[in-house]
């Protein structure tokens, strides 16, 4: 036989290793994709799937966990430790070990979770250790079902700005609901379902809910909500789905009639945001508002109006849900509803204003755009881009004959110029160079509102903006799934964006799902000698509970403490978040950064309504525009 090549040799060698690794720690199916998951009948997100290890034994992989058990989680790759918090079960796992813990208390699984292909792989026998099992499973699929239908979690949220309770369930579930008196409270049914073993029934109050109680009721569960007043209330679900919305209304309480001058209003005061249509008729002449999931609590009789605009204004009980408004006008008059700016939960019903005049001033850290009016202006303002400017929408009002336009040009505005957009609505707008964002600031009676442009100190600084994790890491995930990695990532990609506007150069250390490890991140700044790094991520705490953002900077360094402080007096008064402080920390990304560095968390992923409130896209513009804001005041302050 001959001898054969030594190259032919190390290649067969080569080959056959790769054929080992290819086998062990997580093969494909046969057909080269993942096996395709169902969970009672129904097919999952496409992103879910199940691979084949070692001896035969399947895994699944984290989102599965996230998505469709509620489960909150926090993956360490670098300490290969997996965090999960199942209603009151908190779980750790470690990768390529087989033992894990429930509540400090050791198990043992057949096989370890791993990490493959930027995701974090759990045996099957995980899940049915949950509350689920395998149902039927061949080469190219495993249908996952629920060993009965347990009720998950019931969580407070928000639905149309007001507080709610989130039932969540394994299967679609079905719901019986009646109020009762003395004392005031709602009872919910849920027939043929069963708290899960780690359901928590400790539920955070509202301000409508004393108490919420859980007890067995016949083949099923009973959820009582014991009320602080009873009112109306709603059950939002689509139907078949494992989710229902149960939501309270929010209570009408009194009307009152206000006039100053030309200008005149009508108060609907609420305890909550109202959710409102507005109707007009003729013969007689009145405008009707009518209030949709409302209660009305207060005082129902008619109150009379000034005799010129409003004869009378009347409130009833329309229907169970609806409070109806209703104002008899003298004549046919232009008037308008809309939310008080002074009382967010109050509308109001007001005339047309005149705009008497526009003026320019220059200040030392910029300069102010004054509006003045005959009555409470109604303002909508927004920055568009190509070219840089600024919009601000006068709505409800009509120019003054003898109003004139200032002419401007500085560094900040190159002018302004007004544009009627209807019979009753104006816009001024106002051409810009740098930008820095804007401060609008209204006299006591909301007659003149003042816009402040501030000169950007930013001009020519390099910047460093880290969004944290990325690829592999996925940081810390909620219960709706919503991935750490991703969020900040859009949130350093919007900072990135006002700070080019601003005139700074910006480096991002990354800007799409990629894995940079932690000392390279800070090792970029060191070497682009920039003027400021900022880590940007989201929170996780066993503590449901916990809300709010915090600002880390590296112990002993004043700037970074400074630009630390200064960040989260604008994160907290631009998101309305709790402050939980500026703290201290040796974390490698600001402990290696030579320059004044700040680590930035935007919230708790592992509260269910503060992660409602991180998926949003308006809170992470704010939470953008309110770091920009934190970092122009470091600079101006000194």
């Amino acid at each position: 036989m001959a001898k054969r090549p030594s190259w032919l040799i190390l290649m067969t060698g080569l080959i056959a290793i790769c054929l080992v690794l290819l086998a062990g720690g997580g093969a494909r199916a046969e057909d080269g994709g993942l096996l395709r998951v169902t969970l009672d009948g129904k097919a999952l997100d496409p992103e879910i799937g199940v691979r084949i290890g070692e001896n035969g034994v399947r895994f699944i992989n984290l989102p599965f966990l996230n998505q469709y058990l509620h489960i909150n989680s926090d993956w360490d790759p670098d300490k290969g430790e997996i965090y999960l918090r199942f209603g009151k079960l908190t779980l750790l796992l470690f990768e390529d070990d087989p033992q894990y813990s429930v509540n400090g208390e050791t198990r043992r699984l057949a096989a370890a979770p791993f990490e493959a292909e930027n995701q974090l792989w759990v045996p099957l026998e995980f899940i049915e250790h949950l509350g689920l099992a395998v149902k039927s499973q061949d080469e190219r699929s495993v249908a996952l079902a629920w060993s009965a239908s347990f009720l998950l979690g019931l969580e407070r949220v928000q639905y149309q700005d007001r507080p709610a309770f989130m039932l969540l369930g394994a299967k679609p579930l079905t719901i019986k609901s009646f109020l009762l008196t003395g004392p005031d409270r709602l009872v919910v049914d849920l027939p043929g379902v069963q708290a899960h073993p780690a359901f928590d029934s400790a539920v955070a109050e509202n301000p409508m809910v004393k108490r919420v109680r859980f007890s067995p009721n016949g083949d099923g569960l009973r959820v009582v909500f014991d009320l602080n007043r009873l009112s109306g209330y709603q059950i939002i679900q689509e139907p078949g789905s494992n989710q229902a919305t149960i939501v309270l209304n929010y209570l009408v309480e009194a009307i009152d009639f206000f006039q100053n001058g030309p200008e005149r209003k009508v108060y609907i005061k609420s305890n909550y945001p109202a959710r409102y249509q507005v109707s007009t008729f003729d013969h007689p002449s009145r405008l009707v508002v009518d209030l949709a999931g409302a209660t009305l609590v207060g005082n129902n009789r008619p109150i009379p109006g000034d005799g010129r605009w409003i004869k009378a204004v009347r409130m009833s009980q329309f229907n169970p849900d609806t409070v109806r408004v209703v104002l008899d006008l003298v004549t046919p008059t232009h008037c308008f509803v809309i939310r008080s700016r002074t009382h967010p939960n109050w509308l109001e019903i007001r005339t047309v204003q005149n705009i008497t005049a526009v003026s320019w001033s220059e200040e030392k850290d910029g300069g102010r755009l004054t509006i003045t009016g005959d009555g409470e202006l109604v303002e909508a303002i927004r920055k568009l881009k190509d070219p840089q400017r600024l919009q601000v929408d006068l709505n409800f009002s009509r120019p003054a004959a003898a109003l004139k336009l200032p002419a401007i040009q500085n560094e900040q505005v190159k002018g302004v110029k007004l544009i009627p957009l209807n019979a009753t609505a104006l816009r001024l707008e106002i051409s810009l160079n740098y930008f820095v964002g804007y401060q609008p600031q209204f006299s006591a009676d909301r007659r003149q509102l003042a816009i402040s442009f501030r000169r950007s100190p930013v001009i020519g600084k390099t910047v460093v903006l880290d969004p944290g994790h990325g690829g592999v890491d996925s940081g810390a995930s909620g219960r709706q799934g919503t991935r750490e990695k991703d969020v900040v990532l859009e949130v350093g990609l919007r900072l990135r964006e006002l700070l080019e506007d601003a005139g700074a150069h910006v480096v991002m250390t990354r800007s799409d799902d990629t894995f940079i490890s932690l000392y390279e991140r800070p090792f970029l700044a060191n070497y682009l000698f920039s003027d400021l790094f900022i880590s940007i991520h989201a929170n996780s705490s066993p503590n449901f509970q916990t809300q709010g953002v915090e600002v880390y900077h590296y112990a002993g360094r004043s700037d970074s403490q400074h630009l630390a402080k200064s960040v989260l007096d604008n994160l907290v008064r631009g998101t309305q978040l709790n402050n939980l402080g500026v703290k201290y920390n040796d974390f490698i990304v600001i402990r290696e950064a030579q320059m004044p560095g700040i680590l930035i968390e935007l919230g708790f992923l592992s509260n269910f309504q503060e992660e409602t409130t991180l998926r949003s896209s308006e809170y992470k513009e704010k939470a953008a525009a309110a770091i920009l804001a934190g970092i122009v005041d470091y600079y101006q302050k000194g």
